[in-house]
């Protein structure tokens, strides 16, 4: 087993769902989810904040800001490293996530350069998110380029699932008009997102399940298929995260079914994706398999 526990799941968690959310709010204001989007601003008021406490998580893991304060600054100047490319990344996000919400919170159109610039590094932060583990070459299930993309996947979905849920509560009065379409072509984009991160699902695990990893990634699948995570992973990650948000895109999409589809509570389904996203991380950390 690898030595990560719960601080470096959270961080993962919150790490995908902050750069998410401002993913979300970003194309909200480009108008990429319909017409007056709801979605506008409050993935900018979630960025800062998750990325900040993800980040104090990550430290208080490996340890080093208590046991050598100075290696911090030291691990600056490693630009070779990964963990210092992630330091920079999460650094200049936490900064642009805060300006980008003192910005929504005001109503003020923020600088089209700075908006810019922080979805770069929302998209740096969830792809670094999978690369922490991707580098990982003792640990053969983690070592693969599809876990950092399976990992942006999750965090755009999150992140969009944790914004619809804020805005919920935000943003319920005032842009009534185009609720309608700009949440039908919301669920669309996350039946999208929730269908490719399946499909990267099944991958990673035929991937280590055909054995091309080796024997270590191959006890690692069997963990979550059939082993000692199996019961959190088909419950939480494929039943609850996957397929019951998936059913409930599916249906509503469809209009003379739309009907059917208000049985499903909208708020119960974003919480239901954060759930399945919280537990795919925490299940992929868990069943890694060291190989020396």
């Amino acid at each position: 087993m690898y030595h990560w526990g719960w601080k470096i799941i959270i961080y993962l968690f919150l790490g995908g769902l902050g750069a998410g959310a401002y993913l979300t709010s970003f194309a909200a204001q480009k108008g990429w989810l319909g017409e007056n989007s709801k979605l506008d601003r409050a993935g900018y008021f979630l960025s800062g904040p998750c990325i900040v406490i993800g980040s104090l998580l990550l430290f208080l893991d490996l340890g080093i800001a208590f046991s050598d304060p100075l290696g911090v600054l030291r691990m600056f100047a490693n630009i070779t490293s990964v963990m210092t490319w992630g330091i920079y990344i999460l650094s200049l996000f936490i900064l642009v996530g805060f300006l980008s919400a003192y910005y929504a919170g005001k109503n003020r159109k923020m600088p089209a350069m700075l908006s810019l610039f922080g979805a770069i590094l929302a998209l740096g932060t969830g792809a670094y998110t999978g690369v922490l583990l991707a580098v990982v070459t003792s640990v053969p299930f983690w070592n693969t380029l599809l876990l950092p993309v399976l990992f942006v996947v999750s965090a755009l979905s999150t992140g969009l699932a944790a914004t619809a849920l804020c805005a919920h509560f935000l943003e319920n009065k005032g842009k009534q008009g185009g609720e309608q379409p700009s949440e039908a072509k919301t669920n669309k984009v996350h039946l999208v997102l929730l269908g490719l991160e399946s499909i990267l699902i099944m991958m990673l695990l035929a991937l280590a399940l055909t054995g091309v990893k080796g024997a270590g990634a191959a006890a690692s699948a069997h963990m979550l298929t059939s082993g000692s995570l199996a019961l959190p992973f088909w419950l939480l990650v494929v039943a609850i995260g996957l397929v019951f948000p998936l059913v409930y895109y599916i249906v509503s999409a469809k209009e003379r079914q739309r009907k059917l589809a208000s049985f499903f509570n909208v708020l119960s389904t974003d919480f239901a994706v954060l759930i399945g996203g919280l537990t795919l991380r925490a299940t992929i950390v868990l069943c890694a398999v060291r190989v020396f």
